[in-house]
Formats: structure tokens, C-alpha cells, sequence
């Protein structure tokens, strides 16, 4: 017989690539979901400038239509600011209706709410550049009748 016969592998050998049993599961993965389809439109960051263009298409129609009757620079003065109010007027619409659907979402998640959001939901309730881009609309808007009378 060899003598040179190798002897079988020890089983507690703990090898640098030793197996065993699990003891456990692993954890499960995150699931991603696909987001949800919400009913309301979806406004991307040019909405405010569409909203804005529409204003100055609304504003030089009015300056058309009344732009013969402008005898004056007071009345002149007066078309500029209208142009300028519905201009205006026409950003803080789409600012508004964005700030409307942060509302609503918030209203929709209210139940599950982590912490953080409670800081910045006061924002939303405070000065917004909607809010703040409709009363100088209104101020400028209040001009333009003020000039005109």
C-alpha cells in the first residue's frame, strides 16, 4: 500500500471559505412602487412663464383693443401698467395653482407624516412667491386704474 495516501479532510477544518448553515433570512429588498397618477396636472418649472406669456398675449390685446383711445401719457401710462398687472397676473395663476396641489397632497398624506414636513409645512402656509408675485399684481393692476382715471 502507498504510504504517501492522503487522509481525509478534517470536519471542523474552518478554512477561509468554510460553509454553514443560515441562521436567518435576509432581509427584503425596498420595493419601489410607480408613482402614483394623481388627477391633478402636473406643472413643470415653466409653467410660471407660460402663465407669464399668456398674461402678455391677454395685456397687449387689451392695449390693441384700447390703444386708440389713449390720448395721453397718463392713458399710455395706464396700457403699461395693464401689460405689466395682467403679466404678472398670469405667472402668479400657475404659482397658485402649483401651490394649491402641494396643498392637497399634503392634506392626502397628513396621516403619514414623518417629522421634517411639520417644519416646512408652516412655509407653505406663509408668505409664497404665488402669494407674494398676486399682491404686487393687484398693486400694479390698481396703478393702471389709478393712472387711468
Amino acid at each position: 500500500m502507498p504510504s504517501h495516501a492522503v487522509a481525509p479532510a478534517a470536519a471542523d477544518d474552518a478554512g477561509p471559505h468554510a460553509t454553514g448553515p443560515v441562521s436567518g433570512r435576509p432581509p427584503a429588498p425596498p420595493v419601489v412602487r410607480p408613482r402614483r397618477r394623481d388627477p391633478l396636472t402636473r406643472m413643470g418649472p415653466w409653467a410660471p412663464v407660460a402663465g407669464a406669456v399668456l398674461g402678455l398675449l391677454a395685456g397687449l390685446v387689451a392695449v390693441w383693443v384700447l390703444g386708440g383711445r389713449a390720448d395721453g401719457f397718463a392713458e399710455g401710462l395706464s396700457l403699461a401698467f395693464l401689460v405689466v398687472g395682467l403679466t404678472m397676473l398670469g405667472a402668479a395663476a400657475a404659482l397658485l395653482a402649483d401651490e394649491v396641489r402641494l396643498v392637497r397632497r399634503g392634506a392626502r398624506e397628513a396621516a403619514v407624516r414623518p417629522a421634517w414636513v411639520e417644519a416646512t409645512a408652516g412655509l407653505i402656509n406663509g408668505l409664497t412667491p404665488a402669494r407674494l408675485l398676486l399682491g404686487s399684481s393687484a398693486f400694479v393692476l390698481f396703478l393702471a386704474a389709478y393712472t387711468a382715471r
